[in-house]
């Protein structure tokens, strides 16, 4: 028995040994935590993900992405680990060892060796390029949708080989789940005629014509994509350039992709658009003029195979290329998620020419892809050492620099959000982000006038509606009730649904004694948001004033579920007890222990 399975596993030796390799460098991940960057608003904070709100989940876009598979997904591991980190990190990751698996059919398809197999696989699950993908919880669309992708083209490759009209259907079943997982599987029906040049040794127009209900959907969903990425702002019309000016950049952001598949040292999870204008140009159009020679000598000779993985590279690469501009960079990691597959097939057909020792060789490659990987993975345990990483690389990324002065003031760390804040608003004058956040940071520390300051200046370069909000917050505080309620209301026409602007009207109303007006804003407020402990408290201390004291406690209930911190909640909901004449003392004295002082004389007075 012991040498019948030797001989059956043998074989398979390198396969299940990559796999435990990348399990390995990945397992890592279960013990970081999740990132500022999309994955409260995709996950952690989305109220429909939470809620397994299938209609909600199938009919909004979210983060500029209409991808109601994936967030069905999302809801499906929120349902199973709710928000603990692991088990959503988990996820990516045992789904990138399945797209390994699957990448591993697809090379035995089309190289019909066990050695080319595994080292594309290898590459795949190993390559640093795609720690990105993994480590980033937001990216599962990323990951789930190349699983549909690569299971649509192995099933393309089987309705080749006896054209039955089921298997074509799963094809198209396949590349429809892709598209509602990421809008980037628009270009599939492009790969597939990749996959007929590369069996048939040829190009036909033919190739065309089996691809038109493909072309239909990927028309659809790349409308649909379109309108979501404007809608949330995602079109980056400051990199608007002229066409020319395109061409160079992408160009450029093709010989950056050859060299980081190459030479993965440097990465980042930001690349800003190169300083220099003129050498990226160069280099781009000299980029673009080499490639084109490449195909051209590729077809003259016949070189079909050559042909089509460059292609299928190429294609996979021309939605992110910025064409149309979206987002702040130029390139990205995540991008080469799906042409890691091409640029690894191109790789071993090219290295196995050289008849090297093949065994040795994969284990030479898995071994130094996995420690690079592992090296790089460690980046992703938190948002600050992310964001560190990215200004190693970059030190005045307006984004990075940001996104650690958020994370730091988050954290209560005054002096470094401050400085990293400060830091953002000069390395981009111009970004209205960097002034909303500081105004944030002055409003947290009790400092109005200046927040209105930064509010203005942030508000003076774009109509932000969380800029609004904030200046209205500001001159609520300040007791300027016109001037909260005049802003609270400009942001409400920009957003009719922005909870925060309700809210500051239900404290404004409130203020007034406008119980029932203020009532109507907290009740708005909650049905755009059911997670936030601030509007059950408000809402239950008015319902106070109102005599309700069920429905205060009720309300205060909530509210220390949400945050059992909340110590002035534990007061309120004892004055609501005392008046229901109930023990209010064990509420007076959680808030006493935590130094609130009206909860100390209330234990004085009902409680001794």
């Amino acid at each position: 028995m012991i040498t019948s399975l030797k001989k059956n596993l043998y074989p398979h030796l390198l396969f299940f040994v990559t796999i435990a390799v990348a399990l390995a460098v990945y397992i890592s991940f279960l013990s970081f935590g999740h990132i500022s960057w999309d994955d409260p608003e995709m996950v952690f904070k989305n109220k429909f993900v939470k809620t397994f709100n299938l209609y909600a989940l199938s009919t909004n876009h979210f983060v500029g992405n209409y991808i109601p598979v994936t967030m069905f997904v999302h809801a499906l591991s929120w349902f199973f680990f709710g928000s603990n980190d692991a088990g959503h990190h988990l996820l990516n990751v045992a789904l990138h060892i399945l797209n390994g698996v699957l990448v591993y059919q697809l090379g035995k398809k089309l190289f019909k060796t066990e050695n080319v197999s595994i080292t594309i696989m290898t590459i795949f699950l190993l390559h640093p390029l795609q720690v990105e993908s993994v480590g980033w919880i937001s990216e599962l669309k990323n990951i789930l949708s190349t699983s549909f992708y690569i299971a649509g083209l192995l099933y393309y490759i089987r309705y080749l080989n006896n054209s039955r009209v089921k298997i074509y259907i799963v094809t198209v079943l396949f590349f429809v789940l892709g598209c509602l997982s990421k809008s980037s599987v628009v270009v599939f029906p492009l790969s597939l005629i990749c996959v007929d040049i590369y069996f048939k040794q040829n190009f036909s127009w033919k190739f065309i014509i089996n691809k038109i209900p493909f072309f239909i959907f990927s028309l659809v969903f790349g409308l649909l994509n379109i309108k979501a990425q404007t809608e949330d702002q995602f079109i980056n019309y400051a990199h608007a350039f002229p066409i020319h000016e395109r061409i160079g950049y992408a160009g450029f952001a093709l010989m950056r992709y050859f060299f980081m598949f190459v030479a993965p040292i440097n990465l980042s999870v930001i690349y800003p658009y190169p300083q220099n204008h003129g050498a990226a140009f160069v280099i781009g159009y000299f980029t673009l003029t080499a490639l084109a020679f490449i195909l051209y000598q590729s077809v003259k000779r016949k070189k079909y195979n050559f042909l089509a993985l460059i292609l299928f590279t190429l294609i996979n690469l021309l939605l992110v290329l910025q064409f149309v501009p979206f987002g702040e960079v130029l390139y990205a990691d995540r991008y080469m998620y799906i042409p890691v597959i091409g640029f690894a097939c191109i790789f071993s057909l090219l290295f196995y020419k050289l008849n090297p020792p093949a065994r040795l060789s994969a284990f030479a490659l898995l071994t130094l892809l996995a420690f690079a990987s592992f090296s790089r993975s460690k980046v992703w345990r938190s948002g600050i050492t992310l964001y560190e990483d990215i200004l190693k690389s970059f030190p005045n990324s307006f984004v990075a620099l940001n996104s650690i002065g958020v994370e730091y003031m988050l954290k209560d760390n005054n002096e470094k959000a401050f400085f990293y804040l400060n830091k953002s608003i000069q390395a981009a004058p111009y970004n209205y982000k960097g002034f909303y956040n500081r105004g944030l940071f002055y409003l947290k520390n009790q400092k109005a006038k200046l927040a209105v300051e930064s509010f203005n200046q942030s508000l003076n370069i774009y109509e932000y509606s969380k800029a609004y909000v904030g200046r209205a917050s500001a001159y609520h505080m300040l007791g300027e009730i016109t001037k909260a309620m005049s802003d609270a209301n400009s942001a409400l026409a920009i957003e009719k649904n922005n909870a925060k602007a309700h809210f500051v009207l239900g404290n404004c109303y409130n203020d007034l004694n406008k119980l029932d007006e203020a009532l109507d804003e907290y009740n708005l407020c909650i049905k755009f948001n059911t997670d936030e402990p601030d509007f059950y408290f408000k809402r239950g201390i008015v319902y106070g004033k109102k005599q309700e004291f069920n429905k205060c406690v009720s309300d205060i209930n909530i509210c220390l579920m949400l945050d059992p911190t909340y110590y002035e909640a534990y007061y309120w909901r004892g004055v609501a007890r005392i008046n229901l004449k109930q023990n209010a003392c064990n509420d007076f004295k959680i808030a006493s222990r935590n130094n609130y002082q009206p909860a100390v004389d209330a234990f004085k007075r009902y409680c001794k």
